[in-house]
């Protein structure tokens, strides 16, 4: 057993950290551990992919073919040389189609902020919740009748959020974009011991 893997094994034993204020919480109950972001690629035969048509499963060129190609878990083969971008898996189970990370229904969204002529690192509050609160679909803007409830302009799921401006998405080009909290921003400059 060598040093470095019982190390790891060490580690992971470990109780994960308490989040750090201001950063995403990903352990929150509210939240689901299945919608993550997964790396989705376009299908075989697709424009995207540059192999063509499969070969001849007795040819020589159908093992090089199949070197760059698999199934995926919605029972299409996709071409490895041909990446369609990140996607969470959930959304897009639920809707049948590629759903991209920054569409993901339940990570956090910001309301539109006021544009800033700079997008500099730095931080910034944002009122955060999942897409359903944003766009008033959450069942607090509704009475028991399922009528909206006039005048209501948030609900209990929404929070403020430190946020890195730099980092998140330009508002005037995102309607409601997905936001990065201000401590997983990687451009900050790390703290001198």
């Amino acid at each position: 057993m060598t040093t470095a893997l019982d190390r790891t094994r060490a580690l992971l034993d470990q109780p994960a950290p308490d989040p750090i204020p201001g950063q995403l919480d990903l352990t929150r109950s509210d939240m689901t551990t299945d919608h993550q972001p997964e790396n989705w690629f376009h299908e075989v035969g697709s424009d995207h992919c540059p192999h063509g048509a499969e070969p001849d499963r007795e040819s020589d060129a159908w093992d090089i073919w199949a070197d760059r190609h698999t199934g995926s878990p919605q029972d299409v083969y996709i071409c490895l040389d041909a990446p369609a971008g990140e996607a969470c898996g959930a959304c897009s189970s639920e809707d049948g189609e590629m759903v991209p990370w920054a569409s993901c229904r339940d990570r956090d969204h910001a309301r539109p902020r006021p544009a800033s002529a700079t997008t500099a690192h730095k931080p910034g509050i944002a009122d955060v919740g999942s897409l359903e609160c944003l766009e008033r679909e959450c069942e607090e803007f509704f009475n028991d009748d399922g009528a909206e409830l006039p005048g209501k302009t948030t609900c209990s799921h929404m929070r403020e959020m430190e946020i890195c401006l730099g980092c998140s998405p330009d508002p005037e080009t995102s309607d409601l974009p997905p936001v990065v909290a201000w401590t997983d921003c990687t451009a900050q400059a790390a703290p001198t011991p």
